[in-house]
């Protein structure tokens, strides 16, 4: 019966955690879930993370330990509207799934010696908007109380005002220790998007609508010089098809790196190979480019 459901996921877990430690000396372990995008079947979420893991691999030098949660998207590019109802009918099963990682860490808080992220992509930060707004239902505001130390967003599917303040993403930066955006002018996927969203800015396109209205844990990074069409060039997934650019934040070295560096929590001033923007010629703190 232990190796069956959650107490055989937490067992399983907790044995990859220490067999990082010891064989491989890996003293901090990085844990994280990712949320996948709209258009993805479920093969294809699972093919995702298999892409990402590589990827980050490539780059850090050894595997993070991944878990999925895979919500039933269509599979279809036209069907991004019903995409979004199947987001918003996973909500509850996902924040069921948040309670319970919940619920582990603060069962394993005394022995648990990893670091834990969030990484969700396109749609999938939807769907991470929508379960932090009803995780907070049941927490409350988790002042002092989080759930990742990095929270990954990549070309976000949401509003350029829900990160803000006052705006419906609040709660991701509530629940997270810092919270990084990454996205592109050059992302077709989310002009689309836009579209259909009757006009309105898509995080992952646009960026922030007001820096000036940030909670002092989010930063968002431009990413332009390598999410377009020419910087993906030549960059294949494991069915060896061109990367698209709402996908390059996954793959392309460059953009990785930046990734790498927020998961490792290095300070946001000190991660190699940005440049703070400038406002009235000042540096921002909340607003960087990749060089």
């Amino acid at each position: 019966m232990n190796g069956y459901g959650k107490r055989g996921f937490e067992i399983a877990l907790l044995s990859e955690l220490k067999r990082l430690e010891e064989d491989e000396g890996v003293n901090t372990p990085k844990v994280g879930l990712y949320l996948h995008g709209f258009n993805n079947n479920y093969q294809e979420s699972i093919d995702e993370i298999f892409d990402l893991e590589k990827s980050l691999k490539e780059v850090y030098g050894h595997y993070p330990v991944i878990i999925g949660f895979s919500w039933p998207s269509s599979g279809k590019t036209v069907s991004y509207l019903s995409d979004r109802d199947e987001v918003r009918d996973s909500v509850g099963a996902f924040t069921r799934f948040l309670l319970d990682v919940e619920n582990l860490a603060k069962r394993n808080e005394q022995d648990c010696f990893s670091m834990t992220f969030c990484i969700a992509h396109s749609m999938g930060n939807y769907l991470l908007r929508k379960g932090m707004e009803y995780l907070s239902d049941s927490l409350g505001t988790p002042r002092g109380r989080l759930l990742f130390d990095e929270t990954v967003l990549l070309a976000p599917d949401i509003s350029s005002k829900d990160i803000e303040v006052d705006g419906k993403g609040k709660y991701i930066a509530d629940f997270s220790r810092r919270v990084h955006v990454y996205f592109s002018k050059h992302d077709r996927a989310l002009k689309a998007s836009s579209a259909k969203r009757f006009g309105g800015n898509r995080l992952g396109r646009h960026g922030v609508n007001d820096y000036g209205n940030l909670p002092g844990n989010v930063v968002a990074i431009d990413a332009k010089k390598y999410a377009n069409k020419e910087s993906i060039a030549g960059y294949k997934d494991r069915a060896n098809i061109q990367v698209s650019v709402h996908s390059s934040h996954r793959y392309h070295k460059n953009i990785l790196t930046d990734v790498i560096q927020v998961l490792s929590s290095v300070d946001r001033d000190q991660i190699k190979g940005r440049v703070p923007v400038l406002s009235e010629g000042i540096p921002m703190n909340n607003h960087y480019t990749l060089e």
